[in-house]
């Protein structure tokens, strides 16, 4: 009996004292030349300062339809180009009349960040030991006009 609450009390502590935490990094760009607004939530999991997992969802929304074909064209071809790539990308599109909807899903600890960084899609910098760090996550979202809490 003394063993299974000893059990029970480390899987416990295993469970919630090693989960990642996570911050936040919000978009509102509004672009009138091309008629779109993007709205995106980014949610950076980690796990001592270095970030295990990506959740993202991004809102394209025009009343102008090719607006609306591009961007579901555009994010289809990325999204499968860098899961090709670097691995880790899972992701859905939806589109309605005026919307393109995307959740995007980064596994981070099967994406290969070395490549990334050999390929100039992520800065050096942002990066420790094959590793995003979160400095560098909240940089790179930053850089793309988001902000970040935290």
């Amino acid at each position: 009996m003394y063993k299974k609450i000893i059990f029970v009390f480390i899987s416990v502590f295993v469970l919630t004292g090693c989960s990642d935490k996570y911050f936040v990094c919000e978009t509102n760009i509004e672009n009138t030349d091309l008629n779109y607004t993007l709205t995106a939530k980014y949610k950076i999991y980690y796990n001592k300062n270095y970030v295990t997992k990506i959740e993202k969802k991004e809102k394209y929304n025009s009343n102008d339809k090719n607006i609306i074909n591009y961007f579901n064209d555009y994010k289809n071809l990325e999204l499968n180009n860098l899961n090709d790539l670097y691995g880790g990308f899972d992701y859905e599109i939806k589109v309605d009349n005026k919307n393109v909807i995307i959740k995007n899903n980064i596994d981070l600890k099967i994406t290969n960040i070395k490549k990334m960084v050999k390929d100039n899609y992520l800065n050096e910098y942002y990066v420790v030991n094959n590793k995003l760090t979160t400095t560098g996550a909240k940089y790179y979202y930053k850089e793309r006009g988001a902000v970040c809490d935290e």
